[in-house]
């Protein structure tokens, strides 16, 4: 298997360690020397022990063009979809991979992308909301298909985060300011960085049979400061076309973190558990008498959370998986985007703001 994965930051070498992995070849293609550099002398070693020179590296202006079975695309979000028109346009791989968000909530280019998408149906096209496919995810989805805690009653979910271990990870920023992250128009701030809760929402309302969100009321907290304009506090109210009323909060703001759903029932809850510690997940049954209580310990660690992104990969190429099921289809990833947009223009008019889906 040949991969080319654009965009040598912190997701590139998340994403070419894993590939490689499962012994797939990996090219990495950044327009920026230094970031290329900083991957090999010392992002990658400081992560993984040692630099893997079975990784090519290439300036943009010098990448490989065609070939590749799978093309990673991990540059900032209000690029991801120019990069991917033109990736459809003289590469067409097998499965592209775009990372969340799939854009900026502006959906700046949209159209343009989803009419490119419709000349290659032979391209699998998928969204890194890899928090979908941990082994956390499919605990709480087997436990929610058997659970006996009578009807469903909302869901709540958030990402309550300090992006403090962003910069950490990224040493080269000095602040939001530096890059997308300070801009919400750009696919920053809370909402767009930490989308993982509202994504993680939709998904187990899916697997719920609660379908689409179809409405939404939004209250952000902006922060403006050294040129940035994004928000730090991002609180949603959603309502599915089922009627299944539920909350998203998302910030990069709080200490410690917190990485939660919560699924309530009548007769007790279903608790979905994020980074409890660096190396453990969580998933807990509570019920009204507490004698059926079921608490799983879900050991993992960061590269984990990216090769089970390149396991689902692998069945989608093999035929294991179908993209029409896929959790992090494109489809998927873009209804995050428009219950986002739809979030702003509530925020804007100061009233709840039904949800479009234009495609």
């Amino acid at each position: 298997m040949k991969t080319k994965i654009i965009g040598a930051g912190s997701i590139g070498n998340h994403l070419a360690q894993a590939c490689r992995r499962m012994g797939w070849e990996v090219s990495v293609i950044d327009n920026d020397p230094a970031a290329l550099k900083r991957m090999r002398e010392n992002i990658y070693p400081d992560r993984y022990g040692a630099w893997d020179e079975g990784i090519q590296l290439f300036e943009s202006n010098q990448q490989p063009r065609g070939g590749f079975d799978v093309i990673f695309i991990g540059t900032p979000p209000e690029t991801h979809l120019s990069i991917a028109i033109d990736v459809l346009k003289n590469e067409a791989p097998r499965v592209l991979q775009i990372e969340k968000p799939v854009c900026a909530p502006t959906l700046a280019g949209v159209p343009e992308f989803l009419e490119e998408v419709k000349r290659h149906p032979d391209t699998k096209i998928i969204i890194g909301f890899d928090h979908v496919l941990g082994n956390n995810t499919i605990e709480t989805e087997n436990l929610l298909k058997k659970q006996e805690l009578g009807s469903l009653i909302t869901i709540d979910a958030e990402t309550r985060s300090h992006w403090s271990g962003i910069f950490k990870a990224h040493p080269w920023l000095s602040g939001p300011h530096d890059s997308y992250l300070g801009f919400w128009e750009r696919g920053g701030g809370a909402s767009g960085e930490h989308s993982h809760a509202l994504n993680l929402w939709q998904h187990f309302a899916h697997v719920l049979g609660a379908g689409r969100v179809a409405e939404v009321s939004a209250e952000f907290d902006f922060v403006t400061e050294k040129g940035t304009n994004y928000d730090r506090l991002c609180f949603l109210t959603l309502t599915t076309k089922s009627g299944l009323v539920g909350r998203v909060v998302q910030d990069v703001v709080s200490i410690p973190k917190s990485k939660t759903a919560v699924v309530r029932f009548e007769k007790g809850r279903v608790e979905w558990h994020c980074d409890v510690t660096k190396t453990l997940d969580q998933v807990h049954v509570v019920g009204l008498g507490g004698d059926k209580d079921i608490h799983l310990d879900l050991p993992k660690n960061r590269p984990d959370e990216f090769f089970q992104e390149i396991k689902h990969i692998k069945d989608l190429i093999d035929g294991v998986a179908r993209i029409e099921d896929s959790p992090i289809r494109l489809e998927r990833g873009l209804d995050t985007m428009f219950v986002l947009a739809a979030a702003y223009r509530s925020f804007k008019e100061k009233k709840s703001m039904m949800v479009s889906y234009d495609y």
